[in-house]
Protein backbone atom coordinates (compact mmCIF):
# COMPACT_ATOMS: atom_id res chain seq x y z
CA UNK A 1 0.00 0.00 0.00
CA UNK A 2 1.19 3.46 -0.80
CA UNK A 3 1.63 6.12 1.78
CA UNK A 4 -0.77 9.39 1.37
CA UNK A 5 0.91 12.50 -0.31
CA UNK A 6 2.92 14.80 2.55
CA UNK A 7 1.03 17.86 3.12
CA UNK A 8 2.32 20.87 1.04
CA UNK A 9 4.37 23.18 3.07
CA UNK A 10 4.58 26.98 2.50
CA UNK A 11 7.06 28.84 1.62
CA UNK A 12 9.22 31.15 4.11
CA UNK A 13 10.26 34.64 2.32
CA UNK A 14 13.33 34.19 5.06
CA UNK A 15 14.88 31.37 3.38
CA UNK A 16 15.83 33.28 -0.11
CA UNK A 17 18.05 35.14 -0.53
CA UNK A 18 19.00 37.87 -3.09
CA UNK A 19 22.37 38.05 -5.29
CA UNK A 20 24.43 41.07 -5.57
CA UNK A 21 25.74 41.89 -8.85
CA UNK A 22 29.48 43.11 -8.90
CA UNK A 23 29.55 46.41 -9.69
CA UNK A 24 31.61 45.51 -12.96
CA UNK A 25 29.33 43.15 -14.08
CA UNK A 26 26.43 45.15 -13.29
CA UNK A 27 28.07 48.17 -15.44
CA UNK A 28 28.64 46.57 -18.58
CA UNK A 29 24.77 44.63 -18.64
CA UNK A 30 22.69 45.41 -21.50
CA UNK A 31 18.83 45.71 -20.48
CA UNK A 32 17.06 42.42 -21.83
CA UNK A 33 14.48 43.23 -24.65
CA UNK A 34 11.22 42.55 -23.70
CA UNK A 35 7.89 41.48 -25.76
CA UNK A 36 5.79 44.45 -26.92
CA UNK A 37 2.62 43.46 -24.91
CA UNK A 38 0.79 46.61 -25.59
CA UNK A 39 1.07 47.56 -21.87
CA UNK A 40 3.57 50.54 -20.08
CA UNK A 41 5.15 47.97 -18.29
CA UNK A 42 6.93 46.60 -21.56
CA UNK A 43 9.36 49.07 -22.46
CA UNK A 44 11.17 47.39 -25.35
CA UNK A 45 10.51 45.08 -28.24
CA UNK A 46 12.40 41.63 -29.45
CA UNK A 47 15.10 43.05 -31.76
CA UNK A 48 13.80 41.15 -34.25
CA UNK A 49 10.39 42.88 -34.40
CA UNK A 50 10.77 46.78 -33.54
CA UNK A 51 8.90 48.95 -35.51
CA UNK A 52 10.33 51.44 -38.09
CA UNK A 53 12.85 49.04 -39.59
CA UNK A 54 12.60 48.89 -43.03
CA UNK A 55 12.99 44.78 -43.93
CA UNK A 56 12.88 43.54 -47.18
CA UNK A 57 10.43 40.46 -47.42
CA UNK A 58 11.51 39.58 -51.20
CA UNK A 59 12.57 35.64 -51.11
CA UNK A 60 16.43 35.12 -51.23
CA UNK A 61 18.60 34.36 -53.83
CA UNK A 62 18.62 30.29 -54.86
CA UNK A 63 21.70 28.93 -54.29
CA UNK A 64 23.56 27.63 -57.67
CA UNK A 65 23.20 23.64 -56.30
CA UNK A 66 19.65 22.91 -54.95
CA UNK A 67 19.82 21.13 -51.79
CA UNK A 68 18.56 17.68 -52.38
CA UNK A 69 18.29 14.33 -50.05
CA UNK A 70 18.82 11.14 -51.68
CA UNK A 71 18.50 7.79 -50.55
CA UNK A 72 21.06 5.03 -51.35
CA UNK A 73 19.68 1.06 -51.58
CA UNK A 74 22.53 -0.80 -51.79
CA UNK A 75 22.40 -4.78 -51.96
CA UNK A 76 22.80 -7.19 -49.24
CA UNK A 77 25.54 -9.71 -50.89
CA UNK A 78 24.22 -12.78 -50.88
CA UNK A 79 26.64 -15.20 -49.74
CA UNK A 80 27.90 -18.14 -52.58
CA UNK A 81 29.03 -21.20 -52.38
CA UNK A 82 32.64 -21.58 -52.57
CA UNK A 83 34.54 -21.71 -55.94
CA UNK A 84 35.90 -25.18 -55.42
CA UNK A 85 34.12 -27.00 -52.78
CA UNK A 86 35.71 -30.28 -51.95
CA UNK A 87 32.28 -32.11 -50.38
CA UNK A 88 28.89 -31.20 -51.50
CA UNK A 89 25.82 -33.20 -50.19
CA UNK A 90 21.98 -32.89 -52.04
CA UNK A 91 18.87 -32.94 -49.94
CA UNK A 92 16.26 -31.63 -48.05
CA UNK A 93 16.31 -28.98 -45.31
CA UNK A 94 13.90 -28.03 -42.67
CA UNK A 95 14.03 -26.16 -40.16
CA UNK A 96 13.41 -25.71 -35.75
CA UNK A 97 15.08 -23.96 -33.18
CA UNK A 98 12.57 -20.61 -33.37
CA UNK A 99 12.78 -17.64 -30.89
CA UNK A 100 14.95 -19.27 -28.48
CA UNK A 101 12.33 -22.76 -28.69
CA UNK A 102 13.88 -25.87 -29.35
CA UNK A 103 17.06 -24.88 -29.57
CA UNK A 104 20.62 -26.37 -27.73
CA UNK A 105 22.03 -24.95 -24.99
CA UNK A 106 23.92 -21.47 -25.74
CA UNK A 107 22.05 -20.70 -28.68
CA UNK A 108 18.74 -19.04 -28.88
CA UNK A 109 18.63 -18.40 -32.80
CA UNK A 110 20.87 -17.02 -35.72
CA UNK A 111 22.62 -18.44 -38.64
CA UNK A 112 23.39 -22.00 -37.42
CA UNK A 113 22.48 -25.56 -37.93
CA UNK A 114 21.93 -29.25 -36.82
CA UNK A 115 24.15 -31.31 -39.30
CA UNK A 116 22.75 -35.17 -40.12
CA UNK A 117 24.59 -38.15 -41.11
CA UNK A 118 26.39 -36.90 -44.33
CA UNK A 119 27.38 -33.57 -43.08
CA UNK A 120 28.87 -34.88 -39.99
CA UNK A 121 32.23 -36.24 -41.38
CA UNK A 122 35.88 -35.38 -39.69
CA UNK A 123 35.59 -32.39 -37.26
CA UNK A 124 32.39 -31.19 -37.95
CA UNK A 125 31.07 -29.33 -34.83
CA UNK A 126 31.46 -25.76 -35.67
CA UNK A 127 31.97 -26.12 -39.27
CA UNK A 128 30.76 -23.47 -41.67
CA UNK A 129 28.82 -24.56 -44.65
CA UNK A 130 26.97 -23.25 -47.37
CA UNK A 131 23.01 -24.22 -48.16
CA UNK A 132 21.82 -22.86 -51.37
CA UNK A 133 18.00 -23.62 -52.15
CA UNK A 134 14.91 -21.98 -53.88
CA UNK A 135 17.27 -19.68 -55.91
CA UNK A 136 19.10 -18.15 -52.21
CA UNK A 137 21.83 -19.22 -50.48
CA UNK A 138 22.90 -18.68 -46.73
CA UNK A 139 26.17 -19.71 -44.77
CA UNK A 140 25.66 -21.78 -41.40
CA UNK A 141 27.59 -22.58 -38.36
CA UNK A 142 27.27 -26.25 -37.46
CA UNK A 143 26.41 -26.76 -33.83
CA UNK A 144 24.27 -29.70 -32.95
CA UNK A 145 23.18 -33.01 -35.08
CA UNK A 146 19.84 -33.96 -36.29
CA UNK A 147 18.95 -37.61 -36.95
CA UNK A 148 17.43 -36.41 -40.33
CA UNK A 149 15.74 -39.24 -41.76
CA UNK A 150 14.43 -39.81 -45.41
CA UNK A 151 15.87 -37.04 -47.86
CA UNK A 152 17.09 -34.82 -44.92
CA UNK A 153 20.32 -33.61 -44.47
CA UNK A 154 20.61 -30.58 -42.44
CA UNK A 155 17.94 -28.93 -39.98
CA UNK A 156 18.13 -24.93 -39.83
CA UNK A 157 17.85 -22.49 -36.89
CA UNK A 158 14.39 -20.39 -38.20
CA UNK A 159 16.69 -17.38 -39.11
CA UNK A 160 18.79 -19.23 -41.47
CA UNK A 161 15.70 -20.87 -42.99
CA UNK A 162 13.78 -17.47 -43.51
CA UNK A 163 16.42 -16.75 -46.02
CA UNK A 164 15.61 -19.85 -48.33
CA UNK A 165 12.53 -20.16 -47.78
CA UNK A 166 9.48 -19.28 -45.96
CA UNK A 167 8.68 -21.46 -42.63
CA UNK A 168 5.32 -22.75 -43.85
CA UNK A 169 7.04 -24.14 -46.72
CA UNK A 170 7.94 -26.95 -43.80
CA UNK A 171 11.49 -28.49 -46.07
CA UNK A 172 13.33 -27.17 -49.09
CA UNK A 173 15.77 -28.77 -50.98
CA UNK A 174 18.89 -27.92 -50.81
CA UNK A 175 22.64 -28.25 -51.37
CA UNK A 176 25.34 -28.12 -48.97
CA UNK A 177 29.09 -27.61 -49.47
CA UNK A 178 31.98 -27.21 -47.24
Amino acid sequence: MARPPATPSSLDPGAFRTVAVADSIADNMQPQPSINTGTSDSPAQIGDFQAGEDRSFEPRAKPKQPARAESVLKPTPRPTPPPNPTHNVNGRAAWYCQNGSGCPAGYSGGLYAAAGEALRVGNWRGRTVSVCGAGNCVNVTLVDWCACGGSRVIDLFSDAYRRLAPLSSGTVAVRVTW
